[in-house]
């Protein structure tokens, strides 16, 4: 908002003052005479007041009688609105654009609408702020609410209908420590066989329909496979195992042959 305020000062000042008078004695001039010197609206108040200072109107049209003004509003001692009203209604507009000198019309850049809504290189702005082209930030902070790209709709904080590429992504989550715990009761080969059988997927393993209808948690996707291969990793140990006992007892067998 501190750009708006910024460029209706400098409307305020590039603005030739025009009168449809020719009365001299009060402060007015001729019609198309410009005024070169600084300007000021009202006197000088001695004493400080709240309220609005003297407002700098804009002639109505016909039967047109919307309000246009500039205003100063006092609210405290060191502390001043500078007030642009544009009409009455949510149907007023407030634009900053241009006119070239071959033109007859005028092409808007920037558009604030009477009902909030504020539009940049759109000419009717639908939302709080709708911008068609690029935007150039250091940093964007969003407090609350969902961020959906390339979709009208997002559901979770951020949702995008497309593809995504990135040189690194962070995954805050659990981790598969607890499958080399103890404690932890690793299925049988036997088990995932007749698992595997039955669903035709690992355990704990959503199915293709889950994932084509609900996607997948990445976060927990990774620990699974990882629990995964840890798990694989103890059936190897016990495969290796056994082996080196089966190897053993293999050498007992040959010594007794021999003897």
């Amino acid at each position: 908002m501190k750009k708006i305020y910024a460029l209706c000062s400098l409307l305020l000042i590039c603005i030739g003052v025009f009168s449809q008078t020719e009365s001299q004695d009060d402060g007015y001039v001729s019609p198309f005479e410009i005024i070169e010197k600084d300007l000021q609206l009202g006197a000088t108040e001695s004493e400080f007041y709240v309220g609005y200072g003297k407002k700098l109107n804009f002639g109505h049209n016909g039967d047109n009688m919307d309000d246009i003004h500039f205003v100063r509003y006092n609210i405290t001692l060191d502390q001043t609105d500078f007030l642009l009203n544009v009409g009455d209604d949510n149907n007023d507009r407030f634009m900053i654009g241009r006119q070239h000198w071959s033109e007859d019309f005028f092409t808007p850049q920037f558009i604030f609408k009477t009902n909030g809504k504020m539009g940049i290189g759109i000419s009717d702005p639908t939302t709080s702020l709708d911008i068609n082209g690029t935007i150039r930030a250091d940093s964007l902070l969003i407090t609350s609410g969902n961020v959906g790209i390339g979709t009208e709709n997002p559901q979770n904080k951020l949702d995008v209908n497309g593809t995504i590429r990135a040189k690194e992504i962070l995954v805050e989550s659990n981790w598969a420590d607890f499958v080399f715990k103890q404690n932890y009761k690793l299925p049988t080969l036997r088990e995932v066989e007749e698992h595997i059988k039955e669903k035709g997927r690992l355990p704990n393993v959503p199915s293709e329909q889950e994932v084509k209808t609900n996607g997948i948690n990445v976060g927990e996707t990774n620990a699974l496979l990882l629990q995964k291969i840890e798990e694989l990793t103890l059936y190897v140990i016990q495969q290796q195992k056994a082996m080196e006992q089966q190897q053993k007892e293999i050498e007992e067998l040959k010594s007794k042959i021999t003897q």
